[in-house]
Protein backbone atom coordinates (compact mmCIF):
# COMPACT_ATOMS: atom_id res chain seq x y z
CA UNK A 1 0.00 0.00 0.00
CA UNK A 2 1.44 3.21 -0.65
CA UNK A 3 1.71 6.11 2.02
CA UNK A 4 -1.55 8.51 2.21
CA UNK A 5 -0.94 11.45 0.46
CA UNK A 6 -1.08 14.84 1.86
CA UNK A 7 -4.31 16.82 0.79
CA UNK A 8 -4.47 20.55 0.59
CA UNK A 9 -5.12 21.96 3.80
CA UNK A 10 -5.32 18.31 5.57
CA UNK A 11 -8.35 18.17 3.55
CA UNK A 12 -9.58 14.11 3.19
CA UNK A 13 -10.06 13.37 -0.88
CA UNK A 14 -12.73 11.82 -0.33
CA UNK A 15 -15.07 11.63 2.40
CA UNK A 16 -17.42 8.80 3.24
CA UNK A 17 -20.45 9.58 5.40
CA UNK A 18 -22.13 6.24 7.33
CA UNK A 19 -25.51 6.22 9.34
CA UNK A 20 -24.65 5.04 12.83
CA UNK A 21 -25.51 1.29 13.33
CA UNK A 22 -24.73 0.24 9.60
CA UNK A 23 -22.16 -3.06 9.11
CA UNK A 24 -18.39 -1.94 9.51
CA UNK A 25 -17.50 -3.85 6.24
CA UNK A 26 -19.12 -1.02 4.34
CA UNK A 27 -16.11 1.33 5.38
CA UNK A 28 -13.51 -1.54 4.76
CA UNK A 29 -14.82 -2.18 1.37
CA UNK A 30 -14.68 1.60 0.12
CA UNK A 31 -10.97 1.52 1.64
CA UNK A 32 -10.09 -1.69 -0.36
CA UNK A 33 -10.59 0.15 -3.45
CA UNK A 34 -8.20 3.35 -2.20
CA UNK A 35 -5.94 2.75 0.21
CA UNK A 36 -3.24 0.59 -2.38
CA UNK A 37 -3.03 4.27 -4.07
CA UNK A 38 -2.99 5.90 -1.15
CA UNK A 39 -5.64 7.97 -1.55
CA UNK A 40 -6.95 10.45 1.48
CA UNK A 41 -10.18 9.16 2.87
CA UNK A 42 -11.92 10.51 5.50
CA UNK A 43 -15.52 8.42 7.84
CA UNK A 44 -17.74 10.20 9.08
CA UNK A 45 -21.06 8.53 11.01
CA UNK A 46 -24.06 10.39 11.47
CA UNK A 47 -27.00 9.84 13.71
CA UNK A 48 -29.53 9.42 11.11
CA UNK A 49 -32.33 12.44 11.73
CA UNK A 50 -34.57 13.47 12.56
CA UNK A 51 -33.75 16.31 10.46
CA UNK A 52 -36.00 19.56 9.54
CA UNK A 53 -35.50 19.95 5.78
CA UNK A 54 -36.36 18.92 2.19
CA UNK A 55 -36.35 15.40 1.74
CA UNK A 56 -33.59 14.96 -1.30
CA UNK A 57 -31.01 17.24 0.88
CA UNK A 58 -30.81 15.50 4.14
CA UNK A 59 -27.95 13.43 4.69
CA UNK A 60 -28.59 9.71 3.03
CA UNK A 61 -27.60 6.43 4.80
CA UNK A 62 -24.39 6.44 2.97
CA UNK A 63 -23.07 8.80 0.96
CA UNK A 64 -19.74 10.09 -0.75
CA UNK A 65 -18.23 12.94 -0.66
CA UNK A 66 -15.58 13.64 -3.50
CA UNK A 67 -13.50 17.26 -2.81
CA UNK A 68 -12.97 19.20 -5.82
CA UNK A 69 -8.65 18.75 -5.33
CA UNK A 70 -9.08 15.04 -6.31
CA UNK A 71 -10.09 15.73 -9.87
CA UNK A 72 -7.75 18.92 -9.96
CA UNK A 73 -5.35 17.42 -7.73
CA UNK A 74 -4.97 13.85 -7.15
CA UNK A 75 -5.66 12.85 -10.94
CA UNK A 76 -2.15 14.64 -11.76
CA UNK A 77 -0.54 12.85 -9.52
CA UNK A 78 -1.84 9.66 -9.45
CA UNK A 79 -3.35 9.69 -12.85
CA UNK A 80 -6.08 7.14 -14.27
CA UNK A 81 -5.65 4.46 -11.65
CA UNK A 82 -6.57 7.18 -9.14
CA UNK A 83 -9.67 7.81 -11.13
CA UNK A 84 -10.47 4.30 -11.56
CA UNK A 85 -10.23 3.47 -7.79
CA UNK A 86 -12.68 6.00 -6.85
CA UNK A 87 -15.27 5.09 -9.71
CA UNK A 88 -14.72 1.46 -8.30
CA UNK A 89 -15.22 2.45 -4.37
CA UNK A 90 -18.34 4.26 -5.51
CA UNK A 91 -20.13 1.03 -7.15
CA UNK A 92 -18.81 -1.07 -3.71
CA UNK A 93 -20.74 1.74 -1.68
CA UNK A 94 -23.68 1.39 -3.82
CA UNK A 95 -23.64 -2.52 -4.12
CA UNK A 96 -23.82 -2.47 -0.11
CA UNK A 97 -26.81 0.35 -0.31
CA UNK A 98 -28.74 -1.45 -2.21
CA UNK A 99 -29.77 -4.02 0.36
CA UNK A 100 -30.32 -1.65 3.02
CA UNK A 101 -33.92 -0.31 4.20
CA UNK A 102 -34.36 3.14 4.81
CA UNK A 103 -37.24 5.26 6.20
CA UNK A 104 -37.31 9.03 5.61
CA UNK A 105 -37.17 10.86 8.59
CA UNK A 106 -38.55 14.74 8.24
CA UNK A 107 -40.18 17.75 8.56
CA UNK A 108 -43.92 16.85 8.80
CA UNK A 109 -45.18 18.02 4.94
CA UNK A 110 -41.46 17.30 3.56
CA UNK A 111 -41.48 13.65 2.80
CA UNK A 112 -42.93 11.73 0.54
CA UNK A 113 -44.77 9.06 1.03
CA UNK A 114 -43.53 6.97 -1.79
CA UNK A 115 -39.35 6.97 -2.72
CA UNK A 116 -38.65 8.30 -6.19
CA UNK A 117 -34.89 8.33 -5.10
CA UNK A 118 -33.04 6.09 -2.80
CA UNK A 119 -32.28 7.79 0.66
CA UNK A 120 -29.71 5.19 1.04
CA UNK A 121 -27.25 6.41 -1.25
CA UNK A 122 -26.08 10.03 -2.90
CA UNK A 123 -22.39 11.02 -4.04
CA UNK A 124 -21.84 15.00 -3.84
CA UNK A 125 -19.22 16.45 -5.93
CA UNK A 126 -17.47 19.90 -4.58
CA UNK A 127 -17.59 22.53 -7.30
CA UNK A 128 -14.52 25.72 -6.35
CA UNK A 129 -16.91 28.38 -6.40
CA UNK A 130 -19.67 26.25 -6.19
CA UNK A 131 -22.75 25.16 -5.96
CA UNK A 132 -21.74 21.30 -5.14
CA UNK A 133 -23.95 18.50 -7.33
CA UNK A 134 -25.53 15.67 -5.56
CA UNK A 135 -26.02 12.49 -7.59
CA UNK A 136 -29.14 10.39 -6.55
CA UNK A 137 -30.13 7.28 -7.47
CA UNK A 138 -33.80 6.44 -8.72
CA UNK A 139 -35.50 3.42 -6.75
CA UNK A 140 -37.10 1.89 -10.27
CA UNK A 141 -33.78 1.18 -12.12
CA UNK A 142 -31.23 -1.75 -12.44
CA UNK A 143 -28.26 -2.39 -11.00
CA UNK A 144 -26.89 -1.90 -14.44
CA UNK A 145 -28.68 1.47 -15.09
CA UNK A 146 -27.41 2.67 -11.44
CA UNK A 147 -23.66 2.09 -12.04
CA UNK A 148 -23.56 3.18 -15.30
CA UNK A 149 -25.48 6.58 -13.81
CA UNK A 150 -22.55 6.28 -10.85
CA UNK A 151 -19.94 6.17 -13.77
CA UNK A 152 -21.58 9.04 -15.77
CA UNK A 153 -21.91 11.35 -12.63
CA UNK A 154 -18.01 11.14 -11.86
CA UNK A 155 -17.27 11.83 -14.99
CA UNK A 156 -19.37 15.02 -15.51
CA UNK A 157 -17.70 16.30 -12.16
CA UNK A 158 -14.28 15.44 -13.52
CA UNK A 159 -15.74 17.79 -16.96
CA UNK A 160 -16.71 20.49 -14.87
CA UNK A 161 -13.77 21.43 -13.31
CA UNK A 162 -11.59 20.85 -16.10
CA UNK A 163 -13.92 23.32 -18.23
CA UNK A 164 -14.81 20.64 -20.42
CA UNK A 165 -18.34 21.16 -20.76
CA UNK A 166 -20.09 23.39 -23.18
CA UNK A 167 -22.09 26.26 -21.46
CA UNK A 168 -25.49 25.04 -22.46
CA UNK A 169 -24.82 22.01 -21.16
CA UNK A 170 -23.94 23.74 -17.40
CA UNK A 171 -26.89 25.85 -17.72
CA UNK A 172 -29.26 22.50 -18.42
CA UNK A 173 -27.55 21.15 -15.25
CA UNK A 174 -28.65 24.28 -13.22
CA UNK A 175 -32.72 24.49 -14.08
CA UNK A 176 -33.77 24.23 -10.35
CA UNK A 177 -31.84 26.89 -7.92
CA UNK A 178 -29.39 25.32 -5.97
CA UNK A 179 -30.48 24.75 -1.90
CA UNK A 180 -28.26 25.20 0.72
CA UNK A 181 -25.63 25.69 -2.31
CA UNK A 182 -26.32 22.03 -3.43
CA UNK A 183 -27.49 21.23 -7.05
CA UNK A 184 -29.31 17.72 -7.23
CA UNK A 185 -29.08 15.45 -10.10
CA UNK A 186 -29.55 11.75 -11.19
CA UNK A 187 -29.10 9.60 -14.49
CA UNK A 188 -32.02 9.47 -16.44
CA UNK A 189 -32.22 5.65 -18.01
CA UNK A 190 -33.74 6.47 -21.34
CA UNK A 191 -31.42 9.58 -22.68
CA UNK A 192 -28.28 7.51 -20.36
CA UNK A 193 -27.43 11.09 -19.32
CA UNK A 194 -27.56 12.89 -16.30
CA UNK A 195 -30.15 15.46 -15.55
CA UNK A 196 -31.84 17.77 -13.15
CA UNK A 197 -33.96 17.21 -10.25
CA UNK A 198 -36.43 19.11 -8.57
CA UNK A 199 -35.74 18.84 -5.03
CA UNK A 200 -39.31 20.25 -4.03
CA UNK A 201 -41.13 17.87 -6.41
CA UNK A 202 -41.57 14.81 -4.32
CA UNK A 203 -42.91 16.51 -1.53
CA UNK A 204 -45.73 18.18 -3.51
Amino acid sequence: MKEQRNSLLGRPDILLVIQDGLPDNIEADVRAHLDELGLNLGVIRHPGGPYAGVELYLPTALALFVAAGFFNGVLQEAGKDAYAAFKGAAIALWRSASGLTVTAVGTSGKVSPTERFSLAYSITGEMVPGPNFKFLIQTEIDAETAEAGIGAFVDLIRDLLNDRLAEADVRALLTYKPVSGTVLLTFDAASRKIIPVNGFESSA
